[in-house]
């Protein structure tokens, strides 16, 4: 069951950290739909804020907790725009955030 939980959270880890490298690529090749991938991760990152803030804190490990803090701060301060080069580097600096919690499931899995 708990092996499960775990598979589940790395699914939605890898799902957000994919449509940063998504919307990344987007910033660097100007892509007419950039905005449109923008608010695709504002809407998962509200949609997973909402999925694990409704769970029971009893029943989630540090690594949900971690998952729950780093989704609580995209909330507060959204991923916006900046010029090409700093907003990269601003995406690269979240996905590697990501990317350390992800690391931490790799054993569990």
């Amino acid at each position: 069951m708990y092996n499960l939980e775990f598979h589940h959270l790395e699914q939605h880890i890898s799902k957000l950290l994919n449509l940063l490298e998504i919307y990344k690529f987007a910033i660097v090749t100007n892509h007419k739909k950039k905005n449109d991938y923008k608010q695709n991760i504002h809407d998962y990152i509200d949609k997973e804020y909402a999925a694990l803030k409704s769970v029971s804190k009893h029943h989630t490990s540090l690594i949900h907790y971690n998952y729950f803090q780093f989704l609580s701060e995209q909330i507060e301060q959204p991923i916006d725009e900046l010029t090409i080069g700093n907003t990269t580097k601003y995406i690269s600096d979240i996905q590697q955030r990501l990317f350390r919690i992800h690391q931490l499931l790799t054993p569990l899995l």
